[in-house]
């Protein structure tokens, strides 16, 4: 009998772990560093030139900004939407700018330019990667410190949540290095339910020449999509792996604002509980960069009837939310379960 709850306890746990999703809060979503000469005025007023650049790019989830006429116009005033801005030094004590943008002229200028605008809610995203730049074949975890260093890097450029394999032995007999590196696709899916997250990468690093390359995929609510990129090093390299995602991620589940459409949306939600459940469940709502405006239209025991005010389309919105299970879809149309 306590074998059977065992087992039971254990079935459970994996069912959570595999089917609910994994959004995660991107930290300073709004920040960005580049790198600088020296802490001269001309060294600083072209760093923040391109830290502009990096958080539209950081922000929107799309490398497409740089092509922006109204977006590139604004890189002259770029001073005027920073909040904060500091020199530090990185692990190689290369000498970086730190800038913050303020979050809600950016929002602006985005939607002003008919640009995507990606919240800091997004998905998380396993990376399954072997390599062989060196003696042998390898895997990518923490004790691979130059390849994970540089993709932890690039990830984090480009706000994406990520998390690594611990590659302890139960990963290791789950999957050994030769399926990973041979990308196959059942082995590779059995070590990938062991962990929460809402998608995941794997492929495999090879050096020909003087040229690094990357080839493998993205997988995402059961949609695939081949990533295939080369770079002249590992730094470019691991940009490359990370834009693919970001690129792809960006499509997804950024919105773009719509203009001279109806943008409203009428929502019903139950399970609110009390005044301040009501006010957790219009600031959730209120916070989402899809939101314009929330109102109360009317309140029935624990269920409310809200209009909201969208910039997007509901399903951009709702694809985001969904991330974050706080608003569960019921079987009656238009009708969600409140769940903080």
């Amino acid at each position: 009998m306590r074998k059977y709850w065992v087992r039971l306890l254990l079935l459970f746990t994996l069912f959570c772990c595999s089917v609910f999703t994994s959004a995660a809060t991107v930290r300073d979503l709004h920040n960005v560093r580049v790198p600088v000469l020296d802490q001269s005025e001309a060294s600083r007023t072209d760093a923040i030139g391109g830290a502009f650049q990096q958080v539209l790019i950081k922000v929107s989830g799309t490398r497409d900004v740089l092509d922006n006429a109204v977006l590139m116009g604004e890189q002259a005033k770029a001073k005027s939407y920073i909040s904060s801005l500091r020199y530090e030094r990185d692990a190689t004590n290369q000498l970086q700018l730190s800038v913050t943008f303020m979050s809600a002229p950016l929002q602006v200028l985005l939607e002003s330019a008919d640009a995507p605008i990606w919240g800091a809610s997004r998905p998380l995203t396993q990376l399954w990667i072997a390599e062989n730049t060196g003696e042998e074949r390898a895997v990518v975890g923490v004790d691979n410190k130059l390849w994970y260093h540089e993709l932890q890097m690039a990830m984090d450029a480009r706000g994406l949540p990520v998390i690594f394999p611990t590659w302890d032995l139960e990963d290791e007999m789950a999957l050994p290095v030769a399926s990973l590196w041979g990308l196959f696709e059942q082995d590779i899916e059995r070590a990938v339910d062991r962990y929460a997250s809402d998608g995941y990468a794997a492929g495999r690093i090879i050096q020909i020449g003087n040229e690094f390359n990357f080839s493998g995929y993205l997988t995402y609510s059961k949609s695939r999509e081949i990533i295939d990129v080369s770079a002249a090093s590992i730094p470019l390299l691991a940009n490359q792996i990370a834009g693919s995602i970001a690129e792809s991620l960006s499509d997804r589940y950024a919105v773009v604002a719509l203009k001279g459409v109806d943008s409203g949306y009428v929502l019903r939600v139950s399970g609110v509980q009390g005044f301040s459940s009501y006010r957790a469940l219009m600031d959730y709502l209120s916070a989402h960069v899809g939101v314009r405006e929330a109102r109360l239209v009317k309140a029935e025991g624990d269920t409310l009837t809200l209009a909201l005010e969208l910039t997007g389309s509901w399903q951009q919105v709702w694809d985001v939310l969904a991330l974050d299970q706080k608003l569960i879809r019921s079987d009656t149309p238009g009708l969600y379960a409140w769940q903080p």
